[in-house]
């Protein structure tokens, strides 16, 4: 077991999620009541983090808003990236981030959860 899976399942133990993992595909996805996701997935020797809100309307003006903020606001260190993808037929706005295989913690995914979370939340409010 490497560090990334190591630091997932120490971020699952402190967050009352015993036993969380990734997927033989390299991923974790969780699903908040809101219906908003919060994904993790390995990608070579970095890990892509993201948070998707479900848009009820709207999609490409809310892309196109990502976008805007996305280039001109960061989160710290990291640069976010925005996306559209559907999932059970609907639309959601994701906001996405990446970590080094070796800034990789249970601390680090913390923080880009609430950070992207905040992101979201700044961008909603900013209609």
């Amino acid at each position: 077991m490497n560090d990334m899976h190591a630091a997932l399942r120490q971020f699952g133990e402190e967050t009352g999620m015993s036993g969380l993992a990734f997927d033989k595909r390299g991923q974790a996805v969780l699903q908040a009541a809101s219906g908003r996701q919060f994904g993790v997935e390995m990608a070579g020797r970095e890990a892509l983090v993201h948070v998707s809100q479900p848009l009820d309307y709207d999609a490409g003006a809310w892309l196109l808003r990502a976008f805007k903020r996305a280039h001109h606001a960061h989160l710290g260190d990291w640069p976010v990236q925005a996306a559209l993808r559907e999932h059970k037929g609907r639309q959601h706005l994701l906001a996405l981030t990446r970590i080094a295989e070796g800034e990789f913690t249970a601390r680090r995914l913390r923080q880009a959860f609430d950070d992207l979370s905040r992101w979201l939340d700044a961008l909603r409010d900013e209609t």
